[in-house]
């Protein structure tokens, strides 16, 4: 009896076997008009494809596999079991529709008929033809962003990547990559500011520098130290403000002038975060870090420090998805939409439900709060005050880094569900008027596999 029970097990797996080098291989199609499969037609849009193809006639039919490849295939036998995007049991079902649609310039679908040869589930295969749909106006750039810095009176974006020190001036208009460099350094939370007449790009450095990059040509023209780490540093009315840490894990905040590079002040002994400088005021900061820790910092006209506020909260914060309000009352941040007054008091969470927000900006009048969903392609409005869900608007990618560029916000979107975690993706540049009248997507979302607060 074992005997017999060895032999069977032996015959079903050569089976098995015969049957997946069949798989890679393929069978193509019988010549019978009636045996084949022919996609017919795609109708593309925006956010979908549909599929129409003729209906197989086959007795031995068991279901047709939905193929999608976003590369030109050279085998049109050929597949792998990620190309697969679905499976349709009824025969007379000859049309899908790809509601998933990826963010790339090409894709080409294909349809693949299986049929049941034996007992023994050994397939035979029949092909459709192959039919493509080239997106254009679409370009993708491979990026591992942790800061974008806007300069919204030139229509353009500053990249910065942190690990590799590498620092992409970008016309969001043209959607081009206008210059790179490499700083050969690790990089943190950057800033742009005018300085005699020239806008000037300031990148601390983890070597205790910080490096004044010529905002319009992306040239050195000079450099400060700090003499520590630096992780962000901030430029306002002639002076920098550089926040490092030190060798007892602690930071301290520097205040340098831009002219004589001398220390006007120094506060020690205070978390490592990001600061942002209160709209309107050129003496009044907001910093924040990932783990709770939210400060305020007030200094005169010549630097000095007047105030110094610290708080702690268990609500989220996280320094990657960090706006001032434009009136310079509120703060928010997190991926549940956390915003703190000046007192560094919570007040409200944006009714987030399953959004995971990566970035915030605000209409013209400041009357909406814009927050962009990493995990959905949507940028949703809420009304400020009142905080309530007003509008939806859909995006091509997950939008990841967003702008206001006179009621039109410019998305930095990641073509895969967005979550910073220090690796790099493809992005997309859209555009969004804030007068498009959209509705919520349907579609389901992707869900992001990681929290933005495990940094």
């Amino acid at each position: 009896m074992k005997k017999i029970q060895i032999l069977l097990f032996s015959v079903i797996l050569v089976t098995g076997i015969n049957s997946c080098k069949k798989e890679s291989s393929g069978t193509g199609s019988n010549s019978s008009p009636g045996n084949k499969i022919t996609i017919t037609n795609l109708q593309t849009s925006d956010d979908s494809v549909v599929v129409t193809w003729t209906k197989l006639v086959n007795s031995r039919f068991s279901y047709y596999l939905i193929l999608r490849r976003n590369y030109k295939s050279t085998d049109t036998t050929d597949y792998s079991y990620s190309d697969v995007i679905d499976q349709i049991n009824d025969v007379n079902t000859v049309k899908f529709v790809d509601h998933s649609i990826p963010v790339t310039s090409y894709l080409e679908y294909q349809v693949l008929a299986v049929l049941q040869e034996s007992e023994f589930y050994n397939y035979n295969y029949i092909y459709s033809n192959i039919m493509s749909y080239k997106r254009s106006g679409l370009t993708t750039f491979y990026l591992n962003p942790t800061d974008v810095i806007p300069d919204i009176a030139n229509h353009r974006f500053y990249v910065i990547e942190g690990d590799s020190g590498k620092v992409s001036m970008v016309d969001y208009s043209s959607r081009s990559i206008v210059k790179s460099i490499m700083t050969n350094a690790t990089i943190g939370f950057s800033d742009i500011g005018t300085y005699n007449n020239i806008k000037e790009l300031y990148v601390p450095r983890n070597d205790g520098w910080v490096f004044i990059y010529n905002a319009e040509t992306l040239d050195k023209i000079d450099q400060i130290s700090a003499g520590t780490n630096c992780g962000s540093v901030l430029y306002n009315n002639g002076k920098l403000f550089i926040f490092g840490s030190s060798e007892d894990y602690y930071t301290s905040l520097f205040v340098i002038d831009r002219a004589t590079k001398s220390v006007l002040s120094t506060i020690n002994d205070i978390d490592y975060m990001r600061p942002e400088l209160v709209p309107g005021s050129n003496t009044k900061i907001f910093g924040i870090t990932t783990y709770g820790g939210i400060y305020y910092f007030k200094f005169d006209a010549n630097g000095q420090n007047i105030t110094e506020n610290e708080n702690s909260t268990e609500y989220s914060t996280d320094y990657h998805s960090f706006e001032i309000f434009p009136d310079g009352q509120h703060f928010i941040t997190s991926d549940n939409g956390s915003i703190f007054d000046t007192n560094l008091n919570f007040v409200v969470q944006l009714p987030y439900g399953n959004y995971q927000y990566s970035g915030f900006a605000f209409n013209q009048t400041a009357s909406n709060i814009l927050a962009s969903c990493g995990n959905y392609k949507y940028i949703v409005a809420y009304s400020n005050p009142g905080y309530t869900e007003l509008q939806t608007y859909n995006t091509l990618g997950y939008p990841a880094f967003i702008f206001n560029d006179n009621n039109t916000i410019i998305s930095l979107s990641s073509t895969t569900s967005y979550s910073y975690d220090g690796y790099g993706n493809n992005y997309i540049i859209e555009s969004i008027p804030l007068t498009k009248k959209t509705t919520i997507n349907k579609f389901q979302p992707v869900q992001s596999h990681q929290s933005r607060h495990s940094l």
